[in-house]
């Protein structure tokens, strides 16, 4: 008998287990602290809402972190980092998008200065992400 697989589904199911053995790896409290430390200023808003922007960016950040591990893999096959970046930025500048807006709340002006600091901060988180990722591949445990 034979079995019809879909490998979406399959890839789906891997690139899930993959990410769950990445979080294991990520360390929350200073991801917490370092938000907290550099944006924490900058979101002017009642407790309630305070709470709900500050999950929202850290939620921003940990997708950063994934992402740069599932562009590890490029960097594992030997491609330059810059190349796998140019690869992500698409992806990259919208999360840091979203991020500005949550934490300045605005949507129309983007001033400059604030917008590199939110980028440079994921930036951080991806390139973290990116080198356990690398790692993780390198050592063949993505499987």
């Amino acid at each position: 008998m034979n079995l019809i697989t879909n490998f979406r589904e399959k890839r789906r199911a891997k690139q899930i287990k993959f990410e769950k053995s990445l979080l294991k790896e990520l360390k929350i409290m200073q991801l917490k602290a370092q938000l907290k430390d550099s944006f924490s200023y900058c979101i002017d808003a009642d407790i309630n809402q305070r709470k709900a922007r500050e999950d929202y960016c850290f939620e921003l950040a940990v997708e950063t972190y994934l992402l740069g591990a599932r562009y590890s893999r490029f960097g594992f096959y030997g491609e330059p980092i810059e190349n796998v970046k140019r690869r992500s930025a698409k992806e990259s500048e919208w999360l840091a998008y979203l991020f500005y807006s949550s934490v300045f709340g605005r949507k129309d002006d983007i001033q400059t200065e604030p917008f590199d600091r939110c980028k440079s901060f994921l930036n951080n988180w991806w390139l973290d992400g990116y080198v356990k990722g690398e790692r993780r591949h390198r050592l063949r445990l993505s499987k």
